[in-house]
């Protein structure tokens, strides 16, 4: 017997809790989920963890915590077998397996992977060596919005400690019908970002009323 755990074919915490019972009883031998599996849960007999695509966070390369991510839910995933009696294995597809990220979870060298994240934000300039902030332009039609991102970038003030990166179009492209085209603007951390980008906005010119221009800084999605 197997067992579906997923929060789109789980819609109540009812049905999740009564998947989790035939889990724990033994009565699912197999096991096939989503992230959710990693989250927290404990199944004692839980001998073989395989995870496809594990390093797909990794490939388009779009979230600079992409690094960070991909090892937080590799490391909590391989973790739930072998956690009571029975000896445990993780088994990850991965078309990076030379990859530092997948080295240290292979290796389970959690120090190897903060090492080398370390070391990729600071020449990068990423958090928390620097400050980031995140553009959305969005529109119902796909050539307004990217034409207004551009002219949101031509509209930049000029700076040497300053990049603006952008646009492209976000990661997930379409929202509720609405074409999203993303900038990225990263500065060192003593810079006063929020004045830069103060300066910005009152050099915008008048868009149409179907743009929605929205600012996130420091984000934690990049989506």
């Amino acid at each position: 017997k197997q067992a579906l755990l997923s929060s789109d074919l789980i819609p109540s915490i009812t049905e999740l809790r009564e998947t989790l019972r035939t889990i724990i009883d033994g009565e699912a031998q197999i096991i096939i989920g989503t992230q959710i599996v990693a989250k927290g849960h404990h199944f004692p007999d839980l001998a073989l963890v395989g995870v496809v695509d594990g390093d797909l966070g990794l490939a388009h390369g779009a979230d600079p915590r992409a690094g960070e991510r991909t090892f937080q839910l590799l490391h909590q995933v391989t973790g739930r077998a072998g956690r009571a009696a029975t000896a445990g294995r993780g088994l990850v597809q991965t078309h990076m397996p030379e990859h530092p990220i997948m080295q240290a979870i292979i290796a389970g060298d959690r120090e190897a992977f903060l090492n080398y994240e370390v070391k990729t934000r600071q020449s990068g300039m990423l958090p928390p060596y620097g400050r980031l902030a995140a553009i959305i332009v969005s529109a119902r039609e796909k050539e307004l919005a990217e034409r207004t991102a551009r002219a949101v970038v031509v509209a930049a003030p000029p700076s040497e400690m300053i990049t603006v990166l952008g646009p492209a179009e976000a990661p997930i492209a379409v929202v509720r019908g609405r074409h999203r085209w993303r900038i990225l603007v990263k500065a060192p951390r003593e810079l006063d970002l929020q004045s830069y980008l103060r300066t910005w906005s009152v050099a915008l010119p008048a868009f149409k009323v179907d743009i929605r221009i929205s600012l996130d800084i420091d984000p934690y999605s990049f989506l």
